[in-house]
């Protein structure tokens, strides 16, 4: 592509982006379908004058982009149902974030990524021994995990509490995903979720960076049950729990959810897998606490992200026009990343950065 060519593969991101269909596109920028469609196609050059019509969200920077996704093996949590429409919108903000994190790692040093990475096969898919696994290569004890955000942010992960609502108005129909840039593992978390739905969540989505990305996974395995699996063993480990579930009440449930960062639904469901209470005795609580399926009492405070959001600072203090040299207009940023930023920085940048968490 040469340098003043526009890469026609941006259009979709925008379109995506905007949620409409090719029809409704052609119609907002005033011109025909087939014209959008071959220019997506690659069969018609994007020209100035489209480009232009588009300012309301990117400028011309955008256009001139290459597009290089993040590894598309991506998992979703609660999107099953999803309409493809919905799916679009959320891949276009994926690509964009995508986009924007790889500019980050070329700017700044992160935190080295210590993920281990494994194939869970070669433990006979026992969770409990991947978890403890885990456990010991992240340098933890069988203790609750106090801030488990902390944690895989000093191990090199970026964690991003995002704003999902364009996917739903309750914002509370997609837990998170889990990706690669470049080597760097990265977490998009629902960020109005609850607190401990949050905790599950990075659990699980750790699972999926641990074990999902580079093996190949049989037809007859049900990734989402692993890494919920793993997810349980690794945040409340048996050895050390088990005891804590003898002569259940409500108040001790409470307290075990506030102890090891757990909801009161999953701390049942753990008892259950591990034969600490029959199953009888998992439905009768299912039962007594079904007022609370939706909005469980007594939830914790949870540490927000720290490594993006000093990134972001620490270019925001130093580099020029960040954003505008991605092509991304203001309104687009505040909703990537109103959790970590508030405005685009200003200055000029000459080394490389480090942060330190």
């Amino acid at each position: 592509m040469e340098s003043n060519s526009y890469n026609s593969e941006t259009l979709k991101i925008v379109r995506d982006y905007m949620g409409l269909s090719q029809t409704s596109f052609a119609e907002k920028l005033g011109i025909s379908q087939a014209v959008i469609s071959k220019i997506e196609k690659g069969q018609k050059v994007l020209e100035a004058d489209i480009v232009g019509k588009c300012s309301d969200y990117f400028n011309e920077f955008f256009f001139k982009k290459n597009i290089d996704a993040p590894n598309q093996k991506l998992f979703y949590r609660k999107l099953v149902s999803t309409p493809k429409s919905t799916l679009n919108l959320f891949e276009a903000r994926l690509n964009l974030i995508s986009m924007a994190l790889k500019e980050v790692l070329e700017i700044v040093d992160l935190p080295e990524n210590k993920i281990p990475k494994l194939d869970a096969e070669d433990f006979n898919l026992n969770f409990e021994e991947i978890a403890t696994t885990i456990r010991l290569e992240l340098g933890l004890n069988g203790s609750p995990i106090k801030n488990i955000v902390n944690l895989l942010e000093k191990n090199g992960v970026i964690i991003h509490f995002f704003d999902y609502s364009f996917i739903s108005p309750e914002n509370r129909k997609f837990d998170g995903v889990s990706f690669y840039i470049e080597g760097t593992p990265v977490m998009l978390i629902n960020n109005k979720i609850p607190n401990s739905r949050k905790v599950f969540t990075i659990a699980h989505e750790l699972f999926h960076l641990i074990a999902h990305f580079d093996n190949i996974i049989s037809i007859n395995r049900d990734i989402e049950d692993e890494a919920n699996k793993f997810a349980s063993a690794f945040l409340a480990p048996e050895k050390e729990i088990r005891d804590s579930f003898k002569r259940l009440t409500f108040d001790k449930l409470c307290d075990l959810k506030s102890q090891w960062k757990l909801s009161i639904a999953a701390l049942l469901y753990r008892a259950k897998d591990i034969g600490s209470i029959s199953s009888d005795t998992y439905r009768v609580w299912v039962t007594k606490l079904a007022k609370y399926r939706k909005k469980e009492p007594y939830e914790f405070e949870l540490d927000n992200t720290q490594l993006l959001r000093q990134t972001f600072e620490l270019i925001t203090k130093e580099k020029n026009n960040f954003f505008y040299d991605l092509g991304y207009k203001d309104n687009v940023v505040n909703e990537l990343f109103n959790t970590v930023i508030t405005t685009p920085n200003k200055k000029k940048i000459e080394t490389k950065l480090r942060i330190v968490i």
